[in-house]
């Protein structure tokens, strides 16, 4: 066991009230490893208080959702009474935070459950876990286990949350992050209770139908260079349309995964649309096919960060031709003509 492993374990025996947060607009790994961590420390610690909060649920049923607490867009996060702060699917904190949010200023323990490469150094207070593994929720679920052996009890729930968490984020094992590991954790949970890939993958893929109108309007300004594909939403078009924050959320996740790369002749390319939190940021998102670009070159360019084949970054712009701007230059400086 680790030195910061040993440390958790530590923090958690030690602390009554637990606040488990993960990055804004959160995926189906960051909805599974911070349920995994609930779920596992609930039932090894059932007098302990566990609060797990975020902005939204995730857009399909999974064990639990609904102990998520929800904090209101007019709400902010800020340091209540917990002793203990565990972020799983991040390593720092400026990827968790809306504007109005104060938590970064909490002066308890801080431990980032994460599988992302970051360059950020630790404070005296904050510390990472992170063995580079497939996802968070593997990296939850593997931690879970070193900590606490036989303690850790992995049931249905826990099974169904580590095989959702895995299949959302190695795209069904066919992605580069999946390790001999990864596959032998997932046949571990599969004894224990089975799910449904092909409905898994079929419920996964579904989106809101108010999201339509979003991703007309994304469309109209798909523009393809070579091998590569943009598009964008301004603030004007979403003043003038009446778009929700979900509809724009929604319509950006479902193009930015399924739709940017698949265009005959394209491999990879960028999708920006407006922070709501943050009147004067962009967000630009980057996907590319296994064998072409890495555009975690481009988003670091940025000060972004992600993977080589999925990462992002948040620009300050005043509009969204300023962000264009910046992201074609950036390719232009770091991307071979």
């Amino acid at each position: 066991m680790q030195k910061e492993e040993r440390l958790l374990k530590k923090e958690i025996q030690k602390a009554k009230n637990i606040l488990i947060l993960s990055h804004k607009g959160p995926d189906l790994d960051a909805f599974c490893s911070m349920m995994i961590v609930e779920r596992g420390l609930s039932e090894i610690f059932p007098n302990k208080n566990i609060v797990v909060k975020a902005r939204q649920y995730p857009n399909i049923k999974l064990p639990h959702m609904k102990r998520i607490q929800i904090v209101k867009e007019e709400e902010k996060i800020e340091p209540e009474n917990e002793d203990l702060i565990i972020v799983t699917d991040a390593g720092e904190w400026r990827l968790c935070l809306e504007n109005e949010d104060t938590i970064e200023n909490t002066l308890v323990p801080v431990f980032f459950i994460d599988h992302h490469k970051t360059d950020i150094p630790p404070s005296p207070n904050t510390h990472t876990v992170n063995e580079m593994r497939s996802s968070a929720t593997e990296q939850a679920y593997v931690t879970l286990k070193k900590l606490f052996g036989k303690k850790f009890k992995v049931d249905e729930d826990i099974a169904t949350l580590v095989q959702y968490g895995i299949l959302s984020d190695t795209g069904r094992f066919m992605f580069d992050l999946t390790t001999p590991d990864t596959l032998r954790i997932f046949a571990e949970v599969m004894e224990i209770y089975r799910v449904d890939i092909e409905e898994f993958e079929y419920k996964s893929k579904k989106f809101p139908r108010e999201a339509n109108s979003v991703i007309i309007e994304y469309l109209k300004t798909l523009t393809i260079v070579g091998d590569a594909s943009y598009m964008y939403i301004s603030k004007e078009i979403i003043q003038e349309k009446g778009f929700q924050r979900q509809e724009v959320n929604e319509a950006f996740a479902f193009l930015k995964d399924k739709y940017l790369r698949y265009i005959q002749g394209v491999h990879w390319g960028f999708i920006v649309k407006p922070m709501f939190s943050d009147d004067e940021k962009w967000s630009v998102s980057f996907r590319s096919t296994k064998g072409y670009q890495d555009v975690e070159v481009i988003a670091k360019k940025l000060n972004g960060g992600g993977h080589k084949y999925s990462a992002a970054t948040k620009i300050p712009a005043g509009n969204v031709q300023e962000v264009l701007d910046c992201v074609l230059t950036a390719i232009n400086e770091v991307v071979p003509s």
